[in-house]
């Protein structure tokens, strides 16, 4: 195995690269190492370039930037790190005040020794929760929580084969489920759920498992963009952008009866937020009811952070209250389609 070492100089690298060429290994010091010269070594190639900026003079423009976050409006919303490809300082930027990028070029004192990088979080809604799908229709825009983007219901439960297309992206796929590698394809059988101008999502059906693999056309190549799988696929509603999904149940110690006006419901953030409380992150709830069912739904603002954990959320306490009595009416998770009967657990008494 053939390994590239790539050495960063500020000045000529010609001056540098026959003596990093010539360098052995001490006998002494690394006792049973290959004794020859870098240069005529045939297990590593040594690359000498040129930069621009040294290290330490990255060091130094990291720490001046971080010395003057203190009082700044964008500090809470900064990741700095020294990136040594691009042989830059990396700032990372989460919703950024007005004014921010003008504050960070007055800071540094050189800001072309710096590369930052702008991201942007779906604002929420504003006004009540509404995204329970209208119970007139049977069609609406469900996800799979393995990555497959929002498409019809019916496109996701009765998808049409690969075979009935004729298309770049199909056969970028064919070429990946040939071709071996260190990571498998998932095993099924291959469905099209969406095929875009520039994106292509397929599915691998089987009994015990839901494969998907996402494809990305990058000018007159379609390439694989990522792939994964997991357990058959419950639609979930696609959410508004701006909000995660929060998973519903009854809570165990509190069940209700067919005189209950109000309902007990423990609600958990879904998505990686850090194991935080919701607070006032928790949008909901809201409340469809029927002569046959009582339909729930909550969702909670994401983190504004960067950088998020995934150790698991806690639980938030919750009390609905009906319209009227509960009766023999059952109570549903209505975030998935069709809607999730809540079944009751046993309490911890």
């Amino acid at each position: 195995e053939n390994r590239v070492v790539v050495v960063a100089f500020t000045d000529d690298p010609d001056l540098h690269r026959e003596a990093i060429l010539a360098l052995a290994p001490s006998p002494d010091e690394h006792p049973g190492a290959d004794p020859r010269p870098l240069g005529e070594r045939d297990d590593v190639t040594i690359d000498v370039v040129r930069v621009r900026y040294s290290k330490a003079r990255l060091e130094a423009t990291q720490k001046q930037i971080w010395e003057a976050r203190p009082g700044r409006d964008f500090a809470e919303s900064m990741i700095s790190a020294l990136s040594i490809k691009k042989n830059r300082v990396s700032l990372d930027l989460l919703n950024p005040p007005d004014g921010a990028l003008d504050e960070l070029t007055d800071i540094v004192a050189d800001p072309g020794a710096v590369c930052v990088s702008v991201h942007h979080t779906p604002q929420p809604p504003t006004g009540p929760l509404d995204v329970i799908p209208d119970l007139d229709v049977a069609d609406p825009l469900v996800e799979c929580p393995s990555g497959v983007p929002p498409v019809r219901y019916s496109q996701l439960i009765d998808p049409p084969p690969i075979e009935e297309f004729d298309h770049p992206a199909v056969e970028a796929l064919r070429a990946e489920l040939e071709a071996p590698g260190d990571e498998p394809m998932p095993r099924g059988r291959w469905v099209v759920i969406s095929i875009g101008d520039d994106h292509a999502a397929f599915a691998a059906l089987s009994p015990d498992e839901f494969g998907y693999a996402g494809f990305e056309r990058r000018g007159d190549k379609w390439i694989l963009g990522g792939m994964g799988s997991g357990r058959p696929c419950k639609p979930t509603v696609a959410l508004p952008e701006g909000l995660n999904r929060v998973a519903i149940r009854l809570d165990p110690d509190s069940p209700p009866n067919p005189e209950s006006t109000t309902v007990d419901l423990l609600v958990t953030e879904t998505d990686c937020a850090s194991g935080r409380e919701m607070g006032d992150a928790l949008r909901g709830p809201q409340v469809v009811e029927t002569g046959t069912a009582v339909l729930v739904a909550f969702a909670a603002v994401p983190p504004s952070d960067l950088m998020v954990t995934c150790q698991g959320n806690p639980s938030t306490p919750v009390t609905i209250d009906l319209s009227q009595p509960l009766g023999n009416r059952t109570i549903y998770d209505a975030l998935y389609f069709p809607p999730k009967p809540l079944h009751q657990e046993p309490g911890s008494g």
